[in-house]
């Protein structure tokens, strides 16, 4: 058996506990279960016997390998725990290990939810949510850190944070012998660098993270113009003459020659800068205006989008996309040459970073994040608080000062006519007579829960913070008897409110579902292939066949969706809805489609018939197409005037509200007696009469327009 270890081996490992070695051989463990394991597969029969032994040959040879070999990759899930705060945040997702401290913010979700999973492993819950999206194509290849979980054959848990601290030691003890080499020392030249460096004060590095903090609600919520104030801020704190000796974060910008490190400061959405071209433009104000651009932009936020221009015409980056949207005053200057940076610089900002990457945060660093997310309203995790004065602070200022009546749950139920229906939404009593006739949902949505608690029903839909304002300014009588309220800040997460989680047999039939649809897919592309035989001239072109076809589909699913949703509650509903909706909007595409092609291509001649019948058919086809064409576009004037349409907020007039209040009310009934009259009386006309005229003429409809004959 080999000696111990010689008293000049490596503090770090001197310092680890003795290995184990085996009785009978030379192997050596550093757990007493691996060499229980050994000796009883390898020395059968044998007792249990070890001895003191030094770090095994193997184990010896991947310490002496490069950081990124030795404990970057296949990484335990105790290495991602550790990172578990904003400014350092690994998330495990199906087998891999990424940092999503720099993509949080850019996340199309907003940062809070990425917070809400740091450190964990987040795959059932992005699976879920996010089922076919490749995250990679979001990420920068830098937030790659390894796959998760380590081969036990090869290393274990435990000498795995051996290796890591050895390499801490290593790297401090580097980082010390270059320090010592370069005269008047470092400074951060970055906010994250400057949260890392333990010499500041603890006062600034609070206000530093609470500034950070406050960014990050406000891009969760996508209000782009208060992160930008909130940047403006923190600027203004670090040029402050208390703290601008503390460090070299750059805090002014060039207008020309823009080298790309310069750029890739600039990757958010409140502060947004693109290279292209050899061009430098700011669109941080295109994306305040134009949030629906924000995933395509944000992508190359802080890049050079050269290589992927004019990849798909249409949207960015590409010629047309320019041309249509850019405006001159966003062009920043010209991409410039790099500045020359001191090799002994660079080599310690490269052996700081690894050295944060490998250290972690401190306790007292995750104490101090957890205080700073706690003084934001709005930023908790997945045990965020669920009561709306907790989201919506600006529903304190209404309810202060008033004395507000008690009310049982018996006394409201006793309001439930149209008379004086009376609600209950988050333990609040109101009266909602004056919304009669001006709610965009309808009144019987109202009279079917009046007199109930309705707080799920109202979650399920996005009311703004602006319509809760003005409910509880306009309709608010009075509140429930303390010993009937319900702690909705009690509450643990957002699907308590919205409806149960599905079940596990739920979520099996649900993928089954897209395993179908994916199936039905298939064999319609493969139908499409296997016939294409030249078409009569008593039948329609082929694209028109094929949108016919696709039509059809999506008519009875938008319907079916409709019906549905009428049928359910709480989650369910809101899935159905939004189903409903994406389905309207493909359908009106479609139609756009259908009349185009139905311009371009040849219309086959009628077929010979009786003039009134032929008159019929006409009429038919123009009402479907006046119907295919208004459902949807009232469907869309009934979102935009519900959140989009400029309001009191942007005009001062009051009166603007009413005004969208009204027309939001109009077009949803307009939309729902369309409907009415597309399900119950053209459908069943439509499909009647064409069916038994082309049976009466010894023609199937089928053979008319299946693509597939």
């Amino acid at each position: 058996m080999a000696e111990v270890l010689p008293s000049d081996e490596h503090p770090a490992i001197r310092e680890t506990e003795t290995f184990l070695g085996c009785g009978y051989c030379h192997e050596a463990f550093p757990e007493k279960r691996e060499l229980q394991v050994h000796i009883k597969m390898t020395h059968e029969g044998k007792e249990y016997h070890s001895v003191p032994a030094p770090m095994p040959q193997r184990e010896q040879g991947l310490l002496k390998k490069a950081p990124s070999m030795a404990i970057s990759r296949n990484i335990p899930l105790s290495e991602v725990n550790r990172h578990c705060i904003p400014e350092d945040c690994w998330v495990a997702l199906n087998g891999k290990v990424y940092d999503l401290s720099e993509f949080m913010d850019r996340h199309p979700g907003g940062p809070t939810t990425i917070v809400a999973w740091a450190g964990k492993d987040a795959s059932k819950f992005f699976n879920d949510i996010h089922k076919g999206v490749k995250i990679d194509s979001y990420l920068r290849p830098e937030a790659y850190q390894g796959d998760l979980g380590l081969d036990e054959s090869l290393m274990s848990d435990s000498f795995y944070h051996t290796l890591r601290e050895a390499r801490i030691a290593e790297v401090k003890e580097e980082l010390d012998r270059v320090l010592s080499q370069v005269s008047g020392g470092t400074k951060a030249d970055s906010v994250q660098r400057l949260l890392q460096d333990k010499n500041i004060t603890p006062e600034l590095k609070l206000k530093l993270q609470r500034l950070e903090t406050q960014k990050r609600a406000a891009l969760d919520s996508e209000d782009y113009a208060k992160a930008a104030e909130i940047k403006k801020s923190l600027e203004e704190l670090l040029a402050d003459d208390d703290h601008a000796h503390l460090h070299d974060v750059p805090l002014e910008t060039t207008a020309c020659n823009i080298p790309l490190s310069e750029v890739a400061r600039h990757n958010k959405p409140h502060d947004c800068w693109v290279a292209l071209n050899g061009t430098v433009y700011d669109l941080s104000d295109f994306l305040l205006h134009h949030p629906e651009q924000r995933n395509a932009i944000l992508a190359w936020a802080g890049r050079d989008a050269s290589a992927v221009w004019n990849k798909i015409p249409g949207r960015f980056p590409s010629a047309n996309w320019m041309d249509f949207f850019m405006r001159p005053e966003a062009r920043m200057g010209e991409v410039g040459p790099e500045p020359s940076v001191d090799p002994k610089m660079a080599q310690i900002r490269q052996l700081q970073d690894e050295l944060w990457k490998l250290e972690g945060p401190s306790d007292e660093e995750i104490q101090a994040a957890k205080a700073a997310m706690a003084k934001v309203p709005g930023t908790a995790t997945s045990k965020e608080p669920l009561g709306e004065e907790t989201r919506f602070p600006k529903l304190k200022e209404i309810t202060a000062g008033k004395d507000l009546p008690f009310f049982s749950r018996a006394e409201v139920a006793k309001h439930n006519s149209a008379e004086e229906p009376y609600m209950i939404i988050h333990n609040k009593v109101y009266n909602l007579k004056t919304l009669m006739g001006s709610h965009p949902g309808g009144d019987d949505i109202l009279l079917s829960r009046a007199g109930t608690d309705a707080t799920k029903d109202f979650e399920v839909f996005e009311h703004s913070e602006k319509a809760r304002v003005q409910r509880d300014r306009d309709m608010l009588v009075g509140q429930l008897v303390p010993a009937e309220a319900t702690d909705w800040n009690a509450e643990a997460t957002v699907a308590q409110v919205t409806g149960e989680e599905p079940s596990e047999t739920g979520r099996y039939l649900r993928y089954k579902a897209y395993d179908v649809a994916i199936g039905a897919i298939s064999w319609y592309l493969y139908k499409t292939l296997q016939n294409r035989k030249p078409l009569s001239q008593f039948t329609y072109s082929r694209a028109l066949r094929h949108l016919h076809l696709i039509m059809a589909v999506g008519i009875f699913g938008a319907v079916g969706t409709a019906q549905a949703a009428q049928h359910c509650e709480g989650q369910t509903k809101k899935q159905l809805l939004w189903w409903h909706k994406q389905t309207g909007i493909a359908m009106l595409g479609a139609i756009l489609m259908r009349i185009f092609f139905r311009m371009r291509s040849g219309i086959p001649p009628r077929f010979p018939g009786n003039k009134l019948v032929q008159m019929i058919e006409t009429q038919s086809l123009r009402v479907f197409y006046a119907l295919a064409v208004l459902l949807p576009v009232s469907g869309i004037a009934n979102e935009y005037f519900l959140k989009w349409a400029p309001g009191s907020e942007s005009t001062g007039k009051e009166e603007d509200d009413k005004r969208n209040d009204r027309l939001a009310k109009q077009s949803i009934d307009t939309h729902k007696i369309l409907g009415k009259f597309l399900q119950y009386a053209f459908l069943p006309f439509h499909l009647g009469y064409t069916t038994m005229y082309h049976y009466s003429q010894g023609r199937g409809v089928v053979r008319k327009v299946s693509p597939f004959i």
